[in-house]
């Protein structure tokens, strides 16, 4: 199967600095014109996929699906929420709310279908909000939305007698669930990302394959940071919470659970996040698969249904409800 991300980084690889190829292609509003055509192909390529997987992988039983909730009330098909619950006992396990990857740029959340369903097997009542994507819109924008989702699944929990909530997410995903989780401890954060935080306490996190940094000079950072945080993010109050690092420390990260293996892309970032949030708390666990062959990218939540995914999501289930 295909990495779907959009940190291609051919350039990078050339040898061609950040400041050469913006002289050569016109400056960031041609390298902006290049993402937007690249995107439409991977899209085009990731629906191909998703139509051909869930012909071959059939949704579980147990799972009911309750599709494309409205959670900001306007209308927009980018602010639909798929809700799944158990079949049995549909009102009586913890809330996860999931985030689906695609490097802020593309992605939906009917890719993480079968995964929100496998977690839903494991007992939780699962959110999966779409948003909108980069760079019709920045990142700011994503937190508020992404907020209201979280607020409306913390309702839920609240209605079920539990003290707040459960997010996960891979790739891009994985960010947000750091982002938000740590906007909630720390004001002074929210405040200049220019966003409320979010209601619920969050209780846990999984993240698979996280895309935590997006401003280190590799072929991620080399173009997505001005799409992401807007021009001139580095004289904003914002910028030292680029650093997811920092992020961590500041936002007191509740436990978490991370997923990558080998094969896996961005491998070294969760490997990296992980050494750096475990300086300050034991509470967090690595997955780290070294496996005789390589896996893809977000293995976990995109082909939930082979026996590295199961594995890796039964254990992450596991972590989840021991801190729910």
């Amino acid at each position: 199967m295909a990495d779907f991300h959009a940190a291609d980084g051919s350039y990078a690889r050339a040898g061609i600095s950040e400041r050469v190829f913006l002289k050569i292609n016109g400056g960031y509003g041609m390298l902006e014109g290049m993402v937007r055509k690249q995107m439409e192909k991977q899209a085009q390529t990731l629906d191909s996929w998703l139509e051909k997987h869930d012909r071959e992988v059939p949704f579980p039983e147990g799972v009911r699906l309750h599709g494309d909730q409205d959670y900001m009330g306007d209308g927009k098909p980018c602010h639909r929420m798929d809700v799944y619950e158990p079949e049995l006992n549909p009102k009586e396990g913890p809330v996860l709310v999931n985030f689906h990857g695609g490097g802020f740029l593309l992605g939906k959340k009917q890719v993480n279908r079968l995964f929100c369903a496998d977690m839903c097997l494991h007992g939780f009542t699962v959110f999966c909000p779409e948003y909108p994507l980069v760079p019709e819109i920045g990142i700011f924008d994503i937190f508020r939305d992404l907020t209201v989702a979280v607020n409306r699944a913390g309702e839920e929990a609240a209605a079920r007698g539990q003290d707040g909530v459960c997010l996960c997410g891979d790739s891009a995903g994985a960010y947000l669930c750091v982002y938000l989780a740590a906007m909630r401890e720390n004001p002074a954060m929210a405040e200049a990302a220019g966003v409320s935080p979010v209601v619920p306490r969050i209780r846990a996190l999984g993240l698979i394959s996280g895309m935590f940094y997006t401003c280190r000079l590799d072929s991620i950072g080399m173009f997505l940071p001005d799409m992401l945080y807007g021009k001139g993010w580095r004289k904003r109050p914002f910028r030292p919470y680029t650093d997811p690092e920092y992020t961590a420390r500041a936002g007191n990260l509740p436990p978490s659970f991370l997923v990558t293996a080998r094969g896996d892309f961005l491998r070294h970032y969760s490997r990296r996040f992980y050494r750096a949030i475990s300086r300050d708390s034991a509470a967090h666990c690595l997955l780290d698969i070294q496996g005789d062959r390589p896996l893809s990218h977000a293995f976990s939540a995109m082909l939930p249904e082979t026996p590295e995914g199961r594995d890796a999501n039964g254990q992450m289930a596991a972590f989840l409800l021991r801190h729910c």
